[in-house]
Formats: C-alpha cells, sequence, structure tokens
C-alpha cells in the first residue's frame, strides 16, 4: 500500500523545511505501508527550487516544478498527477505531520472501516514559532448523515482543514480540486465527497499541528469574505444541496 502526502508550496522554505522532515519521520509499522511525499514548488524565489534539487533531505521526495504562483486547487492537482498513491493526504508547507497519523488513517480505511473512502480527524494549532495555541484545537465532528453534515457546513458551524485523508478513487470520481478557486479548494472537494454519498470516518486523533501565521491565507479572511466564498460555493451546488434539503444560513 501507498499513501502520497501532498504539499504545494510558494516561498516558505523555512517552514517547508520542518514540513518535510515530519513526513520523512513517519512511523507505519506494523502496516505494510509506503508513504510519498510530492512536493509541488510553484514559482518560489526564496531559494526553494535550489533546495529541493540539492539537499540530501529533499532527495527523497517527488518533485514537482512550475514557473509561476497557481491557484492552491491547479497546485494540488498538478502534485497529484505524479502521486502513486491510492491514498492522498493534504498537507500545507507550514504544517507539522506526527509521526503515526499515515498509519492511523490508512489503518482506518483499510483494516477498521474499509467500506469508507475518506477520513477526518483532529489538529493542533500553533504559531508561528511552533508554540501550542491553548484553547485553539481543532476537533473533528461524528455526523448522523450526508445531509447533516452539510447542513452543518452552510450553517456556518463546521468545516474541514487539511485533517483528511481520501481514496484515489474518490478523488478521481468526484473531478478533483476545482482549479479556478483561490479560496475554499478543499471544502469545495469535500462537499462533492458528501454528494457522492460519501460520510466519512471520524479517527479520535492529532494528525498534525496547523501553523499560525503573518502569512495564512485564512487571515485575510473575515465574515463578508467568508459569507461570500459560502454563498458562491452553496450556488455552485444548489439543485444538488436543495435536494438534499440543505439550505444556506450565512453568518450575521
Amino acid at each position: 500500500m501507498q499513501l502520497s502526502i501532498i504539499t504545494p508550496t510558494h516561498n516558505r522554505l523555512n517552514f517547508l523545511k520542518e514540513t518535510v522532515a515530519s513526513v520523512q519521520r513517519s512511523v507505519t509499522h506494523p502496516l505494510d505501508l509506503s508513504v510519498q511525499h510530492v512536493v509541488h514548488d510553484c514559482g518560489s524565489t526564496d531559494g526553494t527550487h535550489s533546495w529541493l534539487e540539492r539537499d540530501e533531505a529533499a532527495a527523497q521526495l517527488v518533485k514537482v516544478f512550475s514557473n509561476e504562483k497557481k491557484n492552491p486547487g491547479l497546485a494540488r492537482n498538478e502534485a497529484i498527477a505524479h502521486a502513486e498513491g491510492e491514498f492522498l493526504m493534504p498537507l500545507d508547507d507550514d504544517d507539522v505531520l506526527l509521526q503515526r497519523t499515515a498509519h492511523h488513517f490508512v489503518y482506518a480505511l483499510t483494516q477498521e472501516s474499509p467500506q469508507s473512502d475518506w477520513v477526518v480527524s483532529d489538529f493542533l494549532r500553533m504559531d508561528e514559532e511552533g508554540r501550542y495555541l491553548p484553547g485553539e484545537d481543532y476537533y473533528g465532528w461524528r455526523f448522523g448523515s450526508v445531509r447533516e453534515m452539510l447542513q452543518a457546513i452552510f450553517s456556518a458551524s463546521h468545516f474541514i482543514q487539511g485533517n483528511v485523508c481520501y481514496r484515489r478513487a474518490l478523488f478521481d470520481r468526484v473531478g478533483g480540486y476545482d482549479a479556478n478557486l483561490s479560496m475554499a479548494e478543499d471544502l469545495d472537494l469535500y462537499v462533492r465527497f458528501l454528494l457522492d454519498g460519501q460520510m466519512p470516518r471520524y479517527v479520535p486523533m492529532i494528525s498534525h499541528l496547523h501553523r499560525m501565521h503573518r502569512s495564512n491565507l485564512s487571515k485575510v479572511v473575515d465574515k463578508d469574505h467568508y459569507n461570500d466564498d459560502m454563498t458562491r460555493l452553496y450556488e455552485k451546488y444548489a439543485p444538488e444541496l436543495r435536494r438534499h434539503g440543505v439550505e444556506l444560513h450565512l453568518i450575521a
């Protein structure tokens, strides 16, 4: 079995080194599981390209190079085109993976719940220097139905961010990431997972440490931006969502 971890990057070399190191410290025993790390450098100008080509730590990576910065969905799609794993996991270039995450995700998909096509978990937040931020934990929810989970998403009470692993077959079936989206491309994909009738299995573990820093894309998302993103997302899938009885409730 193989898990491919997907990391697009742009001008975050110092963080990227920690991300790569964390993946390389994955412990998958006793599963017969290999971990492949695909890093897609999207036009970095901070020495990332040179590091990826020359550093010993980067020698084990599958490397994809583009000349310009790209929308995150497009960057991930192009990285996944080079992935060999039957399981996929996105990991941002500023986050740190825990050692047993690969094992626990794939174990859940193959041993505990082989009928499931994707799994979700918890994660912790840390500051720019890697210090734990108390009271900022993300915890996954258990839902009883596709409709219940979709309604939570479109009521601004639940989101999913990087704490996900899914089968390549499901990703291909729903058409991959929307390459035109500059924000919420991951949530867009997960909405299509749900509309395909696939409920995630919740795995009660910490998957990664999510770094909060000055250049986080989410820092520019205020209430109005969030409402705009959710409105566009709802309108994109409105017929299917309405068939499920899902309504849009924006943040007041």
